[in-house]
């Protein structure tokens, strides 16, 4: 029995983390990329940077807090390529954090999935 709870553990957390990559996924491929500039900065804690960036797209300026939460504050007035939504504008993400979370989140779900297969193996061999 505690085989299969630490499988069905395995599963969840890979589905959570499958979640996450289709997400990303789709932010990749229908995202729109573009440059934003740094218009402010402000400290959400203790080495906790929020920046607001500017960015325009569709005719519209957009002026959005990042949810990234970086530990080094960026220059205000730096350039940065971002990915955002194209049916919900205020809501992006960085490229290149897009890109090292996908990697990130297929690893997860890859080591998700082989702990699963372990403990059901494991409990094959029990039964």
């Amino acid at each position: 029995m505690k085989y299969m709870i630490w499988a069905g553990i395995g599963f969840g957390i890979a589905l959570a983390g499958l979640v996450y990559l289709v997400k990303l996924l789709l932010l990749k491929k229908n995202g729109i990329e573009t440059e934003a500039e740094v218009i402010s900065v402000r400290e959400k804690r203790k080495n906790d940077y929020i920046h607001k960036m500017r960015y325009s797209g569709d005719g519209r300026t957009y002026e959005q807090e990042d949810r990234a939460g970086f530990s080094e504050p960026f220059k205000v007035g730096s350039k940065h390529t971002i990915i955002y939504d194209g049916k919900k504008p205020e809501r992006f993400d960085f490229a290149d954090q897009v890109k090292k979370n996908l990697i990130v989140a297929g690893v997860m779900v890859a080591m998700a999935l082989i702990f699963s297969a372990r403990w059901l193996y494991l409990w094959k061999l029990g039964t």
